[in-house]
């Protein structure tokens, strides 16, 4: 007899207090668990930013180096528009698209 208890008495309480130390260090692992698994999708996201960052210097580069060849053949930037010369809508034409937009 310890503390003046008999022995299924201790038993029952040190069963009781090791399942609520299990119970307590499962819950702790679960939480840990979630938490690597956080940092293992911070450090996708990371990567993926850093890939997207890497790629958008890499546009940025282009697009610098083919204005500068632009200017370097066109000062005025004009050359590259195209410009297609279509007929121009006779007077009569166009005062009848006046009128349907009155109405």
């Amino acid at each position: 007899m310890l503390f003046g208890l008999p022995w299924y008495a201790i038993v029952a309480i040190v069963s009781v207090a090791g399942g609520l130390f299990y119970a307590y260090k499962e819950k702790e692992m679960e939480l840990e668990g979630k938490r690597m698994g956080g940092a293992r999708e911070l450090n996708e996201l990371r990567q993926v930013v850093h890939n997207l960052k890497s790629r958008v210097e890499n546009l940025e580069a282009i697009v610098t180096e083919e204005r500068s060849s632009r200017s370097d053949h066109n000062s005025d930037g004009l050359g590259d528009i195209e410009i297609d010369e279509e007929e121009r809508p006779s007077d009569s034409d166009s005062s009848s698209i006046k009128n349907n937009l009155r109405s």
